[in-house]
């Protein structure tokens, strides 16, 4: 197996960053699977991270090739108001720019927002008034069980610690089973579950959300 290289993130990394988050953020599988636009969808995935706090990121590279990443937010409620008041604003201008509210996709992720009220305005909100951390992690799929995500928390939870955190969460949507059996391995537990709903071609899909807790310090 050739050498993998575990680093903080630079600038430099942005676009491949972005590509490989929208090429597995369905489940390991692309992003155009529920949604139609991968610029819009790597703003929103990713721009908090690689723009406001991009010190708290860390990628793997083999061979050149950008494989992983783990972005990392140590500061909830940070994250919540730079998302709120500065990048949904540009976000929601930049899609309707592209035309992006005119796509039948949109109208069914907007039908499953609304029926997914308790998670946005209960657990979110409780979420991001705390001052606690988060986390954000993908690999390629050619990638996945040599161990690069290991390597990418352990670099994140080693520098979270020394900044004195107590503890780190992660969002698993429960249908993928080997992103929980990989958080679950890396000593997080499931703290929270809410009921989810996507609507994917006009039928509806259910499931829970997971939120995971790893706790690193005890400062």
């Amino acid at each position: 197996m050739n050498k993998i290289d575990i680093r903080p993130y630079e600038l430099q990394d942005r676009s491949f960053l972005r590509t490989l988050c929208c090429d597995v953020a369905d489940r390991g599988g692309p992003i155009e699977n529920f949604f139609p636009d991968r610029e819009v969808a790597a703003d929103l995935l990713t721009k908090y991270y690689t723009d406001y706090e991009p010190q708290s990121s860390f990628v793997a590279f083999c061979d050149g090739r950008l494989i992983g990443y783990i972005n990392g937010c140590l500061d909830n409620r940070r994250y919540g108001l730079v998302v709120f008041w500065l990048l949904m604003p540009a976000l929601l201008v930049k899609s309707f720019k592209r035309g992006l509210f005119f796509r039948p996709e949109i109208h069914q992720l907007l039908q499953g927002v609304l029926k997914n009220w308790r998670r946005i305005f209960i657990w979110r909100k409780k979420s991001f008034h705390s001052h606690q951390g988060h986390l954000h992690i993908g690999i390629a799929g050619d990638f996945r069980g040599q161990q690069v995500g290991q390597q990418l928390v352990k670099s994140l939870v080693a520098y979270a610690d020394k900044l004195g955190m107590v503890e780190l969460t992660a969002s698993v949507h429960d249908a993928n089973k080997a992103a929980s059996t990989f958080f679950e391995a890396q000593g997080f537990v499931v703290r929270d579950r809410y009921p989810m709903v996507l609507i994917r071609e006009g039928k509806e899909e259910h499931y829970h959300s997971l939120l995971y807790v790893k706790t690193i310090s005890t400062h």
